[in-house]
């Protein structure tokens, strides 16, 4: 069999990646998996998880783009009332809410994966305290709670 070129293979991790990120916000972390990828790719789970060997890995690979997708639905140029009520509201949006349950699930789940979610949640306070003062802090951790109760609903 010849050897696959490097644009193939971008290609064929780009259509992996672009794959992950919708499931990820329309199925879930804990339903998406190599089937439902190699489902809607066409790219055998054998060929996914060549690139992706652990689940986890598909995260590592978006990191970026998720934090991107959750921090597009919050209020960042105004002040902390902007900020506390852009995410209130984002809690009625699904690609947030969905971005929040992969961080949680992390957080409770297999212990690799832990790194992954302590990561976002030391990324969010460092964004947040640096703009609205470490004094502040508790109000974060407050609308982390909010939304740890909106999402048992």
């Amino acid at each position: 069999m010849p050897k696959r070129s490097k644009e193939d293979t971008e290609i064929t991790i780009q259509t992996i990646m672009d794959a992950v990120s919708d499931q990820l916000l329309r199925l879930g972390y804990d339903k998406m998996s190599y089937t439902t990828l190699s489902q809607q790719t066409g790219i055998s789970r054998t060929g996914i998880s060549h690139h992706f060997p652990k689940k986890q890995d598909f995260v590592r690979a978006l990191d970026g783009r998720i934090f991107e997708i959750f921090a597009s639905h919050l209020e960042l140029e105004q002040d902390k009332q902007a900020f506390i009520d852009s995410w209130l509201k984002a809690l009625d949006n699904h690609d947030f809410l969905a971005v929040l349950r992969m961080l949680f699930f992390h957080i409770s789940s297999a212990r690799e994966a832990h790194e992954l979610a302590s990561g976002g949640i030391e990324r969010l306070f460092e964004m947040f305290c640096g703009k609205y003062g470490e004094e502040n802090r508790h109000d974060l951790e407050w609308l982390l709670g909010v939304s740890l109760l909106r999402m048992s609903k």
